[in-house]
């Protein structure tokens, strides 16, 4: 990442209070926390979804962003926003103030997209900020674990620096749009690219760029109506196209709950009751397990319903830092249908094992 702070030594008394062992740290490069003793140690808190920006590479790729044609026009990302993604004391302040241990941090696609440049020219951008990542990572190992991005427009270079970013930059697995310049996630030329993702054990996290139906411009209805609708969609095409059959082992994240699909999968069911998906293994809500789900649906009763659907176990805590929830760790809290046993682990043990943090 980008104005990297030099790393200053924490004092012994914030740690102590976050509960961490100063030296300790997991196999692989991950962060490794030590719970406090007592009678009710305080739960680790993971952030799973927590942007970033590499300025030299946004320069590039904001203009083509449909964030910079439907939400900012001329007028950029607004310098608070821009400031939370590049300055890394700043980050880590915030954390400490909204009391999330670990962020999962990961290039802001909407503004930050490769797909429309040349793969050439998309790599390069694309590794640039892989490395950036990777070194803001180094500096604070024990409060920050990093995505990469990829140029999916092309394949072969897509799976050659996710096999980079995960064996060499100690990644954790990759930021994926929910569609690639049109083509649909389970379409049959990213195989190789599932492939490959399955055998590393990347994580892979869906976030739309954006879309580009014009009836998303007015009232922010990209943002409102447009993202859910789009995760809607990248979800679908993996059920539908085979990816969630053909490669079980698939870590994919999908970032605000799922967007809509999780809250209206019984349209998909009655069809495939009626046989008119006999692709399937079953109906279409048994893939919804499968997945995992961050918790940036904004009200509480939603993650409620959320967890009616799919597994506690498949949900974590996210903030959709800098833009979203302030109060990650109370939002939690404030779903009362939800166990306190199930939420201590929406706040961290569910991140810590899809990500291998050792907590």
């Amino acid at each position: 990442m980008v104005r990297a702070a030099k790393r200053r030594k924490r004092p012994a008394r914030r740690s102590s209070r976050r509960g961490r062992s100063p030296s300790g740290r997991p196999a692989r490069g991950a962060p490794k926390l030590a719970r406090s003793r007592g009678p009710s140690p305080k739960p680790v808190v993971i952030d799973v979804h927590a942007h970033v920006l590499v300025p030299e590479v946004m320069k590039r790729t904001f203009e083509h962003s449909q964030y910079a044609r439907a939400v900012a026009g001329g007028n950029g990302v607004p310098e608070p926003l821009f400031q939370r993604m590049t300055e890394l004391p700043l980050r880590l302040r915030e954390m400490d103030a909204t009391g999330v241990d670990i962020q999962i941090i990961s290039p802001s696609i909407m503004q930050q997209c490769t797909y429309a440049f040349d793969p050439h020219q998309a790599l390069e951008m694309d590794r640039r900020s892989n490395d950036r990542i990777a070194e803001a990572v180094a500096q604070h190992p024990d409060r920050l674990v990093g995505l990469g991005s990829l140029p999916l427009h092309d394949v072969t270079r897509s799976v050659a620096e996710l096999e980079r970013c995960m064996q060499d930059l100690k990644l954790r697995g990759i930021i994926v749009s929910s569609h690639i310049n049109g083509t649909e996630l389970g379409d049959a030329r990213l195989q190789p690219f599932w492939a490959k993702a399955e055998t590393l054990g990347a994580v892979v996290f869906v976030h739309p760029a954006g879309s580009t139906d014009k009836r998303m411009l007015p009232h922010r209805l990209m943002i409102t109506v447009g993202q859910p609708l789009e995760e809607a969609f990248a979800l679908s095409s993996l059920i539908y196209e085979g990816i969630m059959d053909r490669f079980p082992k698939l870590k994919i994240l999908v970032a605000h709950g799922g967007g809509y699909l999780p809250f209206y999968a019984g349209r998909h069911d009655n069809d495939y009751r009626y046989g008119r998906s006999p692709q399937l293994k079953g109906e279409f809500s048994s893939y919804l397990p499968r997945f995992f789900y961050d918790t940036v649906l904004f009200n509480p009763d939603m993650l409620e319903f959320l967890v009616s659907k799919v597994p506690a176990s498949r949900v974590m805590l996210a903030s959709d830092y800098p833009f979203a929830e302030k109060q990650p760790v109370e939002y939690v809290r404030r779903a009362k249908k939800i166990g306190r046993k199930e939420q201590d682990a929406i706040l961290g043990a569910n991140a810590a094992r899809l990500f291998g943090i050792a907590v």
